[in-house]
């Protein structure tokens, strides 16, 4: 049973709510942040399929809307509706997956840097931290672009947490969230920038 009261705490009052947890068990936090998971999986695969039957049926209405070569197209295409649905289904399905056992993995690497920047308890306190501050993301991360809001409060309460449990100043548990970030940023811009030249060098040649 999903503890309501300890949701509340975590989005209401998140520092408090963190120092009186720093006693539960590992396997507790585990378990809050699963049931949190499969609300967010359920709600999220209607969303998904939703938006996935619209967005497909909208673009058979345009096609079939171009002439009677793009009728018959539209009617051929329809038959990949079932594609549509079951995939979307298994997206949020995998997703439900690496996220149910990538918890543990983003959670140590959270550790890892906690532990640059004065961390001064065990990886279990940071591993209950990230399942506890995935609390907002779950609740709002279904919701097309309001995800975004969700994700950025994960990251506050990233900071947070940390600063409770594991005895760290704001400014030190911030740059132990931030800087991983910025890092993961960083690293995205410089492989686009490898992608970039290598597609310009290979244009190069035929041109």
């Amino acid at each position: 049973m999903l503890d309501v009261n300890k949701v509340k705490g975590f989005l209401m009052a998140p520092a408090e709510t963190f120092r009186a947890s720093k006693g539960d068990s590992l396997g507790g936090a585990f378990r809050y942040y699963t049931l949190l998971l499969v609300i967010w999986a359920i709600l999220s695969a209607i969303v998904w399929m939703t938006l996935g039957v619209w967005a497909f049926q909208d673009a058979l209405s345009r096609i079939a809307g171009t002439g009677i070569v793009g009728g018959l197209l539209a009617n051929s295409l329809y038959d990949f509706l079932g594609f549509v649905v079951s995939f979307q289904f298994f997206t949020v399905y995998a997703l439900f997956l690496l996220s149910l056992v990538g918890v543990f993995f983003v959670g140590f690497l959270w550790h890892v840097f906690a532990l640059l920047f004065g961390a001064k308890r065990e990886l279990r306190q940071t591993l209950k931290t990230t399942m506890y501050a995935s609390t907002p993301f779950f609740l709002l991360g279904w919701i097309p672009i309001v995800a975004i809001l969700g994700w950025i409060w994960y990251i506050v309460l990233m900071i947070l947490g940390l600063s409770e449990m594991q005895e760290m100043s704001i400014g030190e548990s911030a740059m132990a969230v931030l800087v991983p970030i910025i890092l993961v940023l960083l690293g995205a811009v410089i492989w686009g920038t490898v992608i970039s030249t290598l597609m310009t060098g290979i244009l190069g040649i035929f041109t």
